[in-house]
Protein backbone atom coordinates (compact mmCIF):
# COMPACT_ATOMS: atom_id res chain seq x y z
CA UNK A 1 0.00 0.00 0.00
CA UNK A 2 3.09 2.52 0.99
CA UNK A 3 4.02 2.13 -2.69
CA UNK A 4 0.74 2.92 -4.41
CA UNK A 5 0.59 6.30 -2.28
CA UNK A 6 3.99 6.91 -3.49
CA UNK A 7 2.89 6.55 -7.38
CA UNK A 8 -0.21 8.14 -6.20
CA UNK A 9 1.92 11.39 -5.48
CA UNK A 10 4.14 11.45 -8.20
CA UNK A 11 1.20 11.30 -10.37
CA UNK A 12 -0.76 14.01 -8.67
CA UNK A 13 2.80 16.09 -8.67
CA UNK A 14 3.26 15.07 -11.84
CA UNK A 15 -0.04 16.68 -12.92
CA UNK A 16 0.03 19.43 -11.23
CA UNK A 17 3.31 21.04 -12.37
CA UNK A 18 2.11 20.05 -15.91
CA UNK A 19 -1.53 21.66 -15.62
CA UNK A 20 0.71 24.99 -14.08
CA UNK A 21 3.00 25.28 -16.84
CA UNK A 22 -0.26 25.08 -19.47
CA UNK A 23 -2.09 27.92 -17.53
CA UNK A 24 0.63 30.17 -16.86
CA UNK A 25 1.52 31.31 -20.97
CA UNK A 26 -1.15 29.90 -23.60
CA UNK A 27 0.70 28.56 -26.05
CA UNK A 28 -1.60 30.47 -28.80
CA UNK A 29 -2.02 34.06 -26.71
CA UNK A 30 -1.46 36.64 -28.86
CA UNK A 31 1.43 39.39 -28.30
CA UNK A 32 0.59 42.32 -26.38
CA UNK A 33 1.18 44.63 -29.52
CA UNK A 34 -1.02 42.66 -31.30
CA UNK A 35 -3.95 42.91 -28.94
CA UNK A 36 -3.28 46.78 -28.83
CA UNK A 37 -3.77 47.26 -32.64
CA UNK A 38 -7.28 44.60 -32.61
CA UNK A 39 -8.41 46.73 -29.05
CA UNK A 40 -8.05 49.83 -31.41
CA UNK A 41 -10.70 48.43 -33.94
CA UNK A 42 -13.13 46.63 -32.05
CA UNK A 43 -16.20 48.56 -30.18
CA UNK A 44 -18.76 47.28 -28.03
CA UNK A 45 -21.84 48.86 -29.61
CA UNK A 46 -24.86 50.27 -27.72
CA UNK A 47 -27.64 52.32 -28.40
CA UNK A 48 -25.65 55.45 -26.82
CA UNK A 49 -22.79 55.19 -29.22
CA UNK A 50 -24.48 53.57 -32.15
CA UNK A 51 -24.68 57.26 -34.43
CA UNK A 52 -20.79 57.38 -33.74
CA UNK A 53 -20.21 54.23 -34.81
CA UNK A 54 -22.74 54.58 -37.87
CA UNK A 55 -20.43 57.87 -38.57
CA UNK A 56 -17.42 56.13 -38.74
CA UNK A 57 -19.08 53.86 -41.54
CA UNK A 58 -18.79 57.00 -43.78
CA UNK A 59 -14.96 56.34 -43.56
CA UNK A 60 -14.15 52.42 -43.56
CA UNK A 61 -15.87 49.41 -43.80
CA UNK A 62 -17.67 49.04 -40.01
CA UNK A 63 -18.91 44.91 -39.16
CA UNK A 64 -21.43 44.80 -36.65
CA UNK A 65 -20.87 41.37 -34.42
CA UNK A 66 -24.28 40.26 -33.05
CA UNK A 67 -23.99 37.96 -30.49
CA UNK A 68 -24.88 37.04 -27.02
CA UNK A 69 -22.66 35.06 -24.60
CA UNK A 70 -24.62 32.21 -24.55
CA UNK A 71 -24.20 31.04 -28.29
CA UNK A 72 -21.93 28.63 -29.05
CA UNK A 73 -20.74 29.81 -32.47
CA UNK A 74 -20.66 33.07 -31.01
CA UNK A 75 -18.16 32.61 -28.36
CA UNK A 76 -16.61 30.38 -31.20
CA UNK A 77 -16.52 33.30 -33.69
CA UNK A 78 -15.48 36.17 -31.66
CA UNK A 79 -11.33 35.44 -31.09
CA UNK A 80 -11.24 34.54 -34.37
CA UNK A 81 -13.26 37.94 -35.83
CA UNK A 82 -11.28 39.70 -33.29
CA UNK A 83 -8.18 38.83 -34.06
CA UNK A 84 -8.75 39.46 -37.98
CA UNK A 85 -9.87 42.92 -36.92
CA UNK A 86 -6.17 43.28 -35.60
CA UNK A 87 -4.12 41.84 -38.22
CA UNK A 88 -6.35 43.60 -41.59
CA UNK A 89 -4.68 46.66 -39.74
CA UNK A 90 -7.51 49.10 -39.52
CA UNK A 91 -9.19 48.24 -42.96
CA UNK A 92 -12.45 47.79 -40.70
CA UNK A 93 -13.86 48.38 -37.48
CA UNK A 94 -15.67 45.51 -35.58
CA UNK A 95 -18.83 46.71 -33.67
CA UNK A 96 -19.79 43.91 -30.89
CA UNK A 97 -23.22 43.97 -30.30
CA UNK A 98 -24.50 42.10 -27.41
CA UNK A 99 -27.99 41.75 -28.14
CA UNK A 100 -29.18 40.88 -24.36
CA UNK A 101 -28.13 44.24 -23.86
CA UNK A 102 -29.27 45.89 -26.45
CA UNK A 103 -32.53 44.63 -27.87
CA UNK A 104 -33.54 47.62 -29.38
CA UNK A 105 -30.28 47.56 -32.07
CA UNK A 106 -31.58 43.49 -32.63
CA UNK A 107 -35.30 44.82 -33.54
CA UNK A 108 -33.71 47.95 -35.57
CA UNK A 109 -31.56 45.29 -37.53
CA UNK A 110 -34.46 42.33 -37.53
CA UNK A 111 -31.79 39.94 -36.23
CA UNK A 112 -33.35 36.64 -35.96
CA UNK A 113 -30.51 33.94 -36.05
CA UNK A 114 -26.79 34.63 -34.22
CA UNK A 115 -24.21 35.56 -35.03
CA UNK A 116 -25.17 37.79 -37.38
CA UNK A 117 -22.63 40.20 -39.20
CA UNK A 118 -23.67 43.24 -41.11
CA UNK A 119 -21.70 45.26 -42.95
CA UNK A 120 -21.70 48.62 -42.97
CA UNK A 121 -20.51 51.55 -45.24
CA UNK A 122 -22.13 55.54 -45.37
CA UNK A 123 -24.25 54.79 -42.49
CA UNK A 124 -26.17 51.64 -44.22
CA UNK A 125 -26.47 48.56 -44.66
CA UNK A 126 -24.72 46.93 -47.73
CA UNK A 127 -27.57 45.19 -49.16
CA UNK A 128 -27.53 41.34 -49.35
CA UNK A 129 -24.35 41.51 -47.75
CA UNK A 130 -25.34 39.78 -44.21
CA UNK A 131 -23.33 36.86 -42.65
CA UNK A 132 -25.57 34.49 -40.16
CA UNK A 133 -23.64 31.93 -38.47
CA UNK A 134 -19.85 30.63 -38.24
CA UNK A 135 -18.03 28.20 -40.64
CA UNK A 136 -14.75 28.75 -39.96
CA UNK A 137 -11.94 31.34 -40.26
CA UNK A 138 -11.40 30.38 -43.79
CA UNK A 139 -15.45 31.49 -44.76
CA UNK A 140 -15.03 34.42 -42.49
CA UNK A 141 -12.10 35.74 -44.12
CA UNK A 142 -13.13 35.25 -47.37
CA UNK A 143 -16.32 37.41 -46.79
CA UNK A 144 -14.78 39.92 -44.75
CA UNK A 145 -12.42 40.50 -48.06
CA UNK A 146 -15.67 40.16 -50.29
CA UNK A 147 -17.08 43.48 -47.86
CA UNK A 148 -13.87 45.61 -48.30
CA UNK A 149 -13.69 44.96 -52.34
CA UNK A 150 -17.36 46.86 -52.35
CA UNK A 151 -15.65 49.78 -51.30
Amino acid sequence: MPKFRSWLRAGVTALAVVAAAAFAAPANAAPAQDVAISAANVIKVTSANHAEVLEMSRTKLVVLDFGATWCGPCRQMKPVIERLAGEYGGRFVLGEVDTDVSRDLSSRYRIQYLPTLVPMRNAAELPNSRNVGYRGEAALRAWIDAQLAKG
